[in-house]
């Protein structure tokens, strides 16, 4: 294996204290071995040559593709300009040197077959990763650009859901921090081996993109370790990058998710217009999740730096590992989950708390549908989650979360005055009072709503009003004519109530 100037001079630097190298190396691997000079150098190149300083002096050509190792006294302090030289004092046994050179390029010839044998095996990726730890001990990782980890080594991110970075609270802010990062953005187009400068949450690190279709698809990364994140080891990088990518595209990676068969169900319930609620029954109680049991479905909206930065698995997988019993799956999107509140023990109110945080710190926002029982209700939910997102954003946009219950009402005007508005559609002799209003400078139409929200207590409508109980009870005699009514139809009465609420809001609108 062909190694390169710079690398070959790490190695000497860690054996030899009183090493001097030229001012420029090079960090192409064209190295194949070691000889000892004999006052010519070869013009192909490619050999490294021991130089014995008081017989040879510095060949002034063909040093860009060779590495010239000088023991003993030199010609001059121009020669540490010259490229891909090193100089050794007197007395460095030049045998010994050799050996140690010999050694360098052995060991990197191990790792090289080595791998080549795990290749030949079809083994999987992480058996790759495991076998750089002889050469580069630094931390390291094969992630996808969804943030899945395909393998690693001297980790400590914590039991990660379907290692997924993101999954669990000692990751989503390095995947938050990540995805906000103007470097990490334009590390995609990145071709060869590319240093990552981090910022306040995630480390520098060296990296090799690796593609499939002149597209990203995976990255390998190495932390700050045992060997620098420099130029000396980035050909090697790149070198285990090709394998890498040679092992992905033969070996099918394994699914550790064990709730796939509820993923299944659930996304076959989103997507197929009629689907069979009887076998999706059967098919959830097989998995545990009984139709006597209470389920709560959240809706997720992602925003455009999720979509850009794949973090849609790694949403759905923090939720599912902070959440028990719960299901997460994209979809249109968004991330849809159920949650089986009877198994995870939570109430809804915990629920919301648990993912509050999560969801304000990772700029997303999510829509809650009510609990319900049984298996017959999950797409209501679903659609009751979506509701609450699209109707609650209207009400409250700066709220993170929007549950169902708080825009119940609205839904119920919205639905209602979908074909005919609110006026058409409301009591029309509450109509006759809000005209009278306006035209004799009276308050029955006020008086009327706050006769009912009082639930017709006299002494509490006066006190609301801040009028003399016979004020209230002379305009109560003209409300019950106008509206023929005496106030005892139990529909009639929410029929009035209602009908206010329907005209508040089209006020509102208009």
């Amino acid at each position: 294996m062909r190694l390169s100037t710079s690398l070959i001079v790490y190695h000497l630097k860690k054996q030899y204290a009183d090493i001097r190298v030229s001012d420029w190396v090079s960090c192409d691997p064209l190295l194949k071995y070691p000889v000892y000079y004999d006052g010519k150098v070869s013009s192909p190149g490619g050999l490294i040559y021991l130089v014995d300083g008081t017989r040879h002096a510095l060949p002034g050509h063909h040093l860009l593709k060779n590495m010239m190792i000088f023991v003993g006294d030199s010609s001059g302090p121009s020669e540490q300009a010259r490229p891909n030289c090193c100089f050794l004092p007197g007395g460095t046994d030049l045998n010994r040197l050799f050996a140690f050179l010999h050694e360098i390029f052995d060991l990197y010839e191990q790792w090289n077959q080595r791998l080549m044998d795990s290749r030949l095996e079809n083994a999987p990726v992480q058996n790759l990763v495991d076998l750089t730890d002889a050469v580069i001990p630094n931390p390291m990782m094969v992630i996808g650009m969804d943030f899945t980890i395909i393998a690693s080594k001297k980790l400590s991110y914590g039991k990660l859901k379907n290692s997924v970075l993101g999954s669990n609270e000692l990751t989503q802010p390095l995947v938050n921090a990540l995805k906000q990062d103007i470097n990490y953005e334009e590390a995609y187009n990145r071709t060869g081996y590319f240093y990552y400068p981090g910022n306040q949450v995630a480390t520098p690190k060296l990296c090799v993109n690796i593609c499939k279709s002149k597209k990203t698809i995976y990255r390998l990364m190495i932390s700050e370790g045992g060997v620098p994140l420099d130029d000396t080891f980035g050909f090697l990088l790149e070198y285990l990058a090709k394998m890498i990518s040679h092992a992905l595209s033969t070996n099918a990676l394994p699914s550790n998710d064990s709730s796939y068969a509820l993923h299944k169900v659930f996304f076959h319930l989103l997507t197929t217009p009629g689907a069979d609620y009887v076998e999706i029954s059967q098919q959830l109680s097989a998995s545990g999740w009984l139709s006597s049991h209470h389920y709560q479905c959240v809706l997720i909206n992602v925003g455009l730096s999720d979509i850009k930065n794949l973090t849609m698995r790694s949403i759905c997988s923090y939720v599912e590992d902070t959440i028990p019993s719960s299901c997460a799956i994209e979809h249109q999107g968004n991330a849809v989950v159920f949650i089986n509140l009877t198994l995870c023990h939570f109430s809804q109110d915990s629920v919301a708390q648990k993912l509050a945080r999560f969801i304000r710190e990772s700029l997303l926002t999510a829509g809650y549908s009510r609990k319900m029982l049984g298996h017959f209700n999950f797409y209501r939910q679903y659609v009751q989650a979506c509701t609450a997102l699209q109707m609650g954003r209207l009400q409250a946009p700066s709220r993170w979360i929007h549950q169902f219950n708080q825009i119940a009402l609205y839904y119920v005007y919205d639905q209602a005055t979908k074909k005919l508005p609110a006026y058409m559609i409301c009591h029309e002799k509450l109509l006759e009072l809000k005209y009278a209003d306006e035209s004799g400078h009276t308050q029955l139409y006020r008086t009327t709503r706050c006769f009912l929200e009082h639930h017709q207590s006299i002494t509490r409508t006066s006190e609301a009003l801040f009028i003399h109980r016979s004020t209230l009870l002379y305009r109560l005699e003209k409300i019950k004519a106008i509206l023929k009514t005496d106030f005892s139809d139990p529909e009639e009465l929410l029929y009035l109530l209602l009908s206010f609420y329907l005209m508040e809001m089209e006020e509102q609108h208009e």
